[in-house]
């Protein structure tokens, strides 16, 4: 019998330390997960939220020679680390150049892309540039832009319409060439002159 019982205390022991070894194999395999997860995947990166936000920004930009090349404005920034996109509510810019009075471009939303060498606005998009007397020379509105700051261009191929004191020119895509004062219309251009 005593022969017996050592046999039961073996075969347990011998159970518990294989019970041990899948135990421990386990929490190895576990860490060793955890250990070389990719932090890119991590899961709070796969959800897309902001990582960091600002209220009321303002960013200048230099050209090569210190001089203002433009401002940009936005009532609420949100950065999302999963796209690398920069999201702009109200977005407004200020595009110098050797000008007088600086191109004003306002938009309802907007979004700069990872390699911020683009501004996508979105919504009511707004351009214009006052004259000596301080008026609007003329207005263009555009459902979206494309705004290139670095080279002081934009363009769209979305429906846009440029109305000055005496006219109203309906298009269908643009481009503007902030640097030389000079916009382009690209297709269906449409002008109706007003006498006032």
């Amino acid at each position: 019998m005593m022969a017996m019982g050592r046999g039961y205390l073996a075969l347990g022991r011998a159970v518990w330390m294989a019970v041990l070894a899948v135990l421990l194999s386990a929490g190895s395999f576990w860490v060793w997960q955890v250990l070389t997860r990719d932090p890119a995947v991590a899961p709070s990166a796969r959800r897309h939220a902001p990582d960091y936000y600002l209220i009321d920004m303002v960013r200048h930009t230099m050209d090569r020679n210190g001089d203002l090349q433009n401002v940009l404005m936005a009532d609420e920034v949100y950065h999302y680390p999963d796209t690398d996109a920069t999201e702009l509510a109200r977005p407004r810019m200020e595009i110098y150049n050797d000008g007088a009075s600086p191109w004003q471009v306002v938009a309802e939303r907007g979004t700069i892309k990872a390699d911020a060498d683009l501004i996508v606005l979105h919504g009511r998009v707004e351009i214009w540039r006052l004259d000596d007397a301080g008026e609007r020379e003329f207005e263009i509105l555009t459902s979206e832009l494309r705004v290139f700051p670095k080279v002081q261009y934009a363009e769209t191929d979305n429906a846009a319409t440029i109305k000055s004191l005496n006219s109203v020119t309906k298009a269908k895509g643009l481009r503007a060439n902030f640097e030389h004062n000079r916009v382009e219309l690209r297709e269906r251009v449409r002008s109706r002159i007003e006498r006032k």
